[in-house]
């Protein structure tokens, strides 16, 4: 794949859909909260790719201008910071036992920005 076929707004929309199935279907805590920062993180990056690739064409459904994206990367900063930051607040939860494995699956797939 090339950086000229890159499609940043599908990979922002992407991603957060992809790796939400997935962090609901594995049952291991480490394994999904490293899951969730590489997600996230990789959200970010192809939120801030919008500032240095041609802005895509507006569809009916999308339009990006230059307001849009300074929103779409601060959205996908708070999501990034939120799955570092919850990784060891979850793991103190699941110590006290206020949060089951259960429950920990659809608390990932629910968080994703």
């Amino acid at each position: 794949m090339s950086f000229h076929s890159f499609n940043p707004v599908a990979a922002v929309l992407l991603i957060p859909i992809c790796s939400a199935a997935l962090l609901a279907a594995l049952p291991g805590y480490r394994i999904t909260a490293r899951l969730n920062v590489v997600a996230s993180l990789l959200t970010f990056l192809s939120a801030l790719s919008l500032f240095v690739i041609e802005r895509p064409q507006p569809t009916p459904y999308v339009l990006v201008d230059d307001l849009n994206i300074v929103f779409i990367v601060l959205n996908t900063f708070v999501g990034f910071t939120t799955s570092i930051f919850s990784a060891s607040y979850i793991a103190h939860e699941l110590d006290t036992g206020r949060l089951t494995p259960t429950y920990l699956r659809f608390y990932h797939a629910c968080i994703r920005p």
